[in-house]
Formats: C-alpha cells, sequence, structure tokens
C-alpha cells in the first residue's frame, strides 16, 4: 500500500473505488438447461439470454475446456469468438429485445482430496466435479455461460439420472422423476452473483415457515438429521429477521456435499457429512452460514473496499450467540481473538483490513474474520445496541441484493448514532497491526479515606485515540473507569476505599490490541504462526517421514526443515520453535511437563488415563523457559496409523495446547492459563 493512501479520509479512500453508475440493466432474462452425465464428469447445456433493446457486444464467461455447439439469435447462427474462457459476439441490431442462445458441452472432474481438512483453502482447490458420488459446480467453474452483468430474471432446469436431485438458487417450481430422468427448476426473485449447482442420491424433506420454503438434501446415511436441521434453520432464520429486517430469499436449504465444506450460498447452505454429524456444528457454522444470507449472498463485497463480510459474520454468528448465551464465553471468545492473531500475524504478514479479500493461511484468517470481527464489537460497545443494530439494518435497506463497502457501515453508524463514526473506523481498517499497551511507574498510597493508584498506560509505536477500560481489584471490591488514551502516555488515578490488590488494562479483552509476548500462551497457534519452526524427529517418531511433514504442511508450514535428534543436540537451533516428533531421548530438550501429563516411549498418560498399543496421539504445546515468545511442541502418534487418522486433525485445534485422540476422536483439548503481563500489575501485600 502507499503511504499516501494512509492520510486519505476514509470516505475518499472507500468511496472512490465503490461508487456504482446507474445504468439500466442489460441482461433482461436468462434461461440456463443443463443435464448432467456423472459417469462422463460432463454436462450438456443450453443458455438463452434477453438483452436490452439496443445491445451491442455481449460477453459471457464460460469453462475454457467447453465446447460450444451452437451460437445462435433468433434461431439464426451468430458469429462469436471463444478463447480463455471468454465467449464474445456482436448482436444484430434491432429495435426488439434480442435473445442470443448458446449450446455447449463442458467436463467437470477437478479432483477431491481424500483427506482435505487440514487445508486453510475452504474450496480445497476444487470448482467444479460431477461424480457419480455427487457433483458440485461452483461459481467459479463457469459451468454455464455467465454475463458481464447480473440478469434481472434467471431460471434454472436441470436434469439428472433418475434419483439425482439438483439443488440451486431460488425456489424451487418443480422437482419430477419420470423416464429415468429426475428434473428440477429453480427461479430467483431478486438474483445475485453467478450460480452454484449441487446434485446427489439425496433425501428430501421439505417444509414451510413464515412464507420461506425449506428443504433438507441429505445423503440417506445423514437423512435422520434432517429434522434438527430444519428445527435450528427455523430459528436461526426467524432470529436473524428480527436483527436486520426479512429473510432476503424464497427458500433456504441445508445440503450435503460429498466433500468436507462449509459453504453459505444464496439461498441455501452446503456442509460435509462428515461436518453435518458434528453435535456443535449446527449452533456454530449452521447459523454462520445463515447470517450469510443477508451479508456476503444479498449484499456482496463492493470491489476493491476491503472484505468486511467475513469479519460480521463471525462477530453476528460464532460471537454473538456465545454473548446471549454466557458473559463468561463471550470474554474467552474475544480474549482467544487477541490470542490468535497475536500468535499467527506479525510484520511481515500484516496487512489493513482494506487489503483483505479471503483467507489463504492462518494468519489471514486472524485478520480478516478475527479482528474485523473486533472492529465490529467495538463499534457496537461505542455507539450501543440499538444504534448498531440499526446501523446494520439501514445497509440492508440501502444495498440489498447490491454490494456494500466499509464506507458504507461507516454512514449507516454514523446515521444511526448521530456522531460520525468514520474517523474511529478509518483507523482500524487503514492500519496494519493495532495498539501496544502497558502499564509502567504504577504505585499505591494509603490516604486518610483509604488508597490511591497512580500510573500511566504507554503506547508504544502508532498511537491510537481510544477509550480503554480500567479495573482496580481490591478488598472493597472492583473500582471501574473507562481512560481516554491521548498520545503515547495517559496519566490515571484510581481510588479505592479498600487496600488495592492488583490493577489491570481491559481486563475483559474489549479493545483489540497487540498483546505482549508475557500475554500469549503457548498453543497449536504458537506453531502455525511460527517465523522460525524447526522439526525435530528423534528415534521415537511413529508417524514416519512423510506423515511428520504432512503435519508440518497441515500447519501451513510447508517446507519447514527437519533434522534428525542427533543433529538437533549439536546445539544449533536454540532459537527456533520446536516441533518433536516421539519422545527424545535427552528429556532436557522438552520443558517441564504439565501437572498431570507423562510421557514415555511406550505411551503416555493425562489426567490420569494411560495410553498404549498403536490407537492414541499427543500433541502437547509448552513454552520454551528463557526463551520469550518461543515453543516446543511434542507430537506422539503411538503407530504410524494414528499419525494418519488424527495429524491433520490437529490443526482445527489452534486455541489449545494440550490434545489427545484416541478410539476414533479427540479425547482431551485443554488450555494453558494465560500469564500476568504487562497489562496488570499486583501489588505486594
Amino acid at each position: 500500500m502507499k503511504i499516501v493512501s494512509l492520510l486519505l479520509p476514509l470516505g475518499m479512500l472507500l468511496g472512490a473505488v465503490t461508487a456504482c453508475e446507474a445504468r439500466t440493466p442489460q441482461v433482461v432474462n436468462q434461461e440456463v438447461s443443463v443435464r448432467l452425465e456423472p459417469a462422463q464428469h460432463e454436462l450438456s447445456g443450453s443458455s438463452s439470454v434477453r438483452f436490452a433493446a439496443g445491445t451491442g457486444a455481449v460477453e459471457f464467461r464460460l469453462s475454457q475446456g467447453a465446447e460450444i455447439r451452437a451460437v445462435t439469435c433468433a434461431g439464426r447462427p451468430l458469429p462469436y469468438r471463444f478463447t480463455g474462457g471468454v465467449l464474445t459476439a456482436e448482436l444484430p441490431k434491432s429495435g426488439a429485445e434480442p435473445t442470443l442462445t448458446i449450446v455447449y458441452r463442458a467436463r467437470f472432474n477437478d479432483p477431491v482430496a481424500d483427506s482435505p481438512g487440514a487445508s486453510e483453502d475452504p474450496s480445497y482447490g476444487v470448482s467444479g466435479t460431477i461424480t457419480g458420488q455427487g457433483t458440485f459446480l461452483g461459481d467459479s467453474a463457469d459451468w454455464y455461460p455467465v454475463p458481464a452483468q447480473v440478469p434481472t430474471r434467471r431460471t434454472l432446469t436441470v436434469t439428472a439420472p433418475a434419483g439425482t436431485e439438483a439443488v440451486s438458487f431460488g425456489r424451487r417450481v418443480t422437482r419430477e422423476t419420470r423416464d429415468g430422468i429426475t428434473r428440477s427448476t429453480w427461479q430467483e426473485s431478486h438474483p445475485v452473483g453467478a450460480l452454484s449447482l449441487c446434485a446427489g442420491p439425496y433425501r428430501v424433506e421439505d417444509r414451510t415457515v413464515d412464507g420461506i420454503e425449506l428443504h433438507s438434501y441429505l445423503y440417506p446415511e445423514n437423512a435422520a438429521l434432517s429434522g434438527r436441521y430444519l428445527d435450528a434453520a427455523e430459528r436461526y432464520l426467524r432470529f436473524y429477521s428480527g436483527l436486520f429486517g426479512p429473510y432476503p430469499f424464497e427458500k433456504f436449504a441445508v445440503v450435503e456435499n460429498f466433500f468436507q465444506t462449509g459453504y453459505g450460498f444464496p439461498s441455501f447452505t452446503l456442509l460435509g457429512g462428515a461436518v453435518l454429524r458434528l453435535p456443535f456444528i449446527i449452533d456454530t457454522s449452521f447459523p454462520h452460514e445463515i447470517a450469510h444470507s443477508w451479508w456476503g449472498n444479498a449484499i456482496s463485497i463492493a470491489p476493491g473496499s476491503g472484505n468486511w463480510c467475513e469479519g460480521l459474520v463471525t462477530y453476528l454468528a460464532d460471537y454473538y450467540l456465545k454473548e446471549r448465551r454466557s458473559a463468561a464465553e463471550a470474554r474467552d471468545y474475544r480474549e482467544q481473538l487477541l490470542i490468535d492473531f497475536a500468535s499467527l500475524v506479525s510484520g511481515d504478514n500484516d496487512f489493513p483490513l482494506t487489503r483483505f479479500e479471503r483467507r489463504s493461511d492462518p494468519s489471514s484468517r486472524a485478520i480478516g474474520y478475527g479482528k474485523a470481527a473486533f472492529v465490529f464489537h467495538m463499534m457496537r460497545s461505542r455507539i450501543g445496541d440499538e444504534a448498531f443494530f440499526a446501523g446494520l439494518r439501514q445497509v440492508v435497506r440501502a444495498h440489498l441484493y447490491d454490494s456494500a463497502s466499509w464506507n458504507d457501515f461507516a454512514d449507516a453508524f454514523s446515521k444511526s448514532s448521530g456522531k460520525d463514526q468514520h474517523a474511529f473506523l478509518e483507523q482500524w481498517l487503514t492500519r496494519p497491526g493495532g495498539p501496544r499497551l502497558r502499564l509502567v511507574e504504577v504505585v499505591n498510597r494509603r490516604e486518610k479515606e483509604g488508597w490511591s493508584v497512580a500510573g500511566r498506560v504507554v503506547q508504544d509505536g502508532a498511537d491510537y485515540p481510544l477509550d480503554v477500560p480500567l479495573r482496580l481489584e481490591g478488598e472493597a471490591g472492583n473500582v471501574e473507569t473507562r481512560l481516554a488514551l491521548a498520545g503515547r502516555s495517559t496519566p490515571f488515578r484510581l481510588v479505592s476505599k479498600g487496600e488495592p490488590r492488583r490493577v489491570v488494562l481491559d481486563p475483559d479483552a474489549e479493545v483489540f490490541r497487540i498483546l505482549t509476548q508475557e500475554e500469549i500462551p503457548a498453543t497449536v497457534n504458537s506453531v502455525k504462526g511460527s517465523r522460525q519452526l524447526l522439526g525435530v524427529r528423534t528415534a521415537n517418531c511413529r508417524a514416519g517421514a512423510q506423515g511428520f511433514s504432512d503435519l508440518l504442511a497441515s500447519f501451513s508450514q510447508p517446507g519447514t526443515q527437519v533434522v534428525s535428534e542427533e543433529e538437533f543436540n549439536q546445539g544449533q537451533f536454540g532459537d527456533r520453535d520446536l516441533v518433536f516428533c516421539g519422545v527424545p531421548r535427552t528429556r532436557e530438550s522438552l520443558p517441564r511437563l504439565p501437572d498431570g501429563v507423562q510421557v514415555d516411549r511406550e505411551g503416555f498418560t493425562v489426567a490420569g488415563e494411560g495410553y498404549t498399543g498403536t490407537d492414541a496421539s499427543l500433541f502437547l504445546v509448552l513454552s520454551r523457559p528463557g526463551a520469550a515468545g518461543r515453543v516446543s511442541a511434542l507430537y506422539q502418534p503411538l503407530s504410524e496409523a494414528a499419525a494418519a487418522q488424527y495429524g491433520l486433525k490437529i490443526t482445527h485445534y489452534g486455541k489449545y495446547a494440550e490434545l489427545v485422540f484416541a478410539r476414533g476422536a479427540n479425547r482431551i483439548k485443554a488450555r494453558l492459563a494465560v500469564p500476568e503481563s504487562a497489562a496488570a500489575v499486583l501489588f505486594k501485600r
């Protein structure tokens, strides 16, 4: 980013690149018809597109491997050019609305990984695949002719071998099986984006709630889950409609994918079978995808303005539902966002939120999902619930079936709160990182009426104007205030009737800030965020060389140097973060193990339960004494089979330091206590 861009007001920075000119839609109507042929990984299709009168040159995206059978206008062949996945043609001049028809055939067979669970890429590299197991054709596969402009109306008809049910955007107009063919037609009142299509041997269940058609399309082995998911869909659709306004689509469907995804599309969500069966998904990932119905689907991200969508949905689903259940859960979630950012993001991979497009690795997720969610939390704390949710409803009213930018949210929150919020948002959106805060020169003094505590809050690096909570804990209870930081150093004074025990900066993690090394517990994310990771294979490593490499790659650390225990003991790697595969012979190579954890070369014991044999795996992350900010991890699968079964799951437990897998599942997941830090001062008595 150019330095000058940091000096621009937020409205200039974002508004200039997101302004849209009002214009008459050129694509009046599109009808798409495809026939799936799973045995050949192919589809045959045709699309008729009606344009506004006077339209001349037209352009479509279509899979560059497609075979064009015919391009016609008013039944007559039309010259066209098809190269590099782009089809262009010149419509004949006429006073009527011309209709162009494209007939084509295309093959889609992206390979689906057997064990995709460790990837940060939510698509696993699959944009389009047609198989006997299932069909997934995403909006980037260009599986039908995609015009340069979203049509005003759009209809899709899908035919497939009998028993293969299809799902796409819009309302299901027809569904039938006859003469060995299953056919369905889908029609959109308000088309958005490019179409996606899924198909498989689904069991289908339907219901209608508040005028919204609800469907489940699940494989036979998971069909019994239909009722639970439809009940949850009803519950969350009503909840979010109360917050944002009416649900923006004709239907909502929960659809099972044949590989493990968690997608939110306009009017349906696509979840992998293993994901569907996880008991917590129905109250975590599922509402997240439903919230995307408004944010990201009915309202898209304005090009070039930064992806606000993932942070907002993370806040409104993953976080807000926890807050409604428990203040303690909400505080833990906010604190974990700060820990994740500090563990995963450093100067060489940080960037401002205006540059976030999509997650590609753990650090980009910590920025675009975690930091952005925190920005929305701080805005809500700043203006209050009434103004915050009124601002969201205003964005929905103004931008439904269109796009929105960060600047549009700043406008809405300014209007709903009655106070300009652009400058506040600008500092969080246009700067990488965040404030670094610490308490200094803190002293307590006995006075006539009690005690006083004075000190300063110092900002290291760039300063942020913000209000930070302070809490004085003592015998007479807590004294709390919000300190308005001004510049690099801000003095404070708190008074208590009883003797103070501790003063804490931002005790409930209400402000986004960069934690100090002392505040960051060792976790799996500490390994994923390491800039200097070393793998050490001991003689006791039972993962195999490839299994250990796969583990390191799953942490987004491909190409990590791996040495033998003998090479490590030569003492050349003391400044690195370490992952030991197997128990080292020299036990001093590992930090002191937590209470209740014992390891030896044949197995391990955690929380009083011993694990031996072949079906178990331990992963333990510990801070390295004498090496500030460095960690040592112990990976101890008890067999190569255990490494293959459990190793790639570890990356999904980023906030934990102690993990045990056995008998096919995770058995123990534990975090280490967050230590005292520069953000807290404990008074000696």
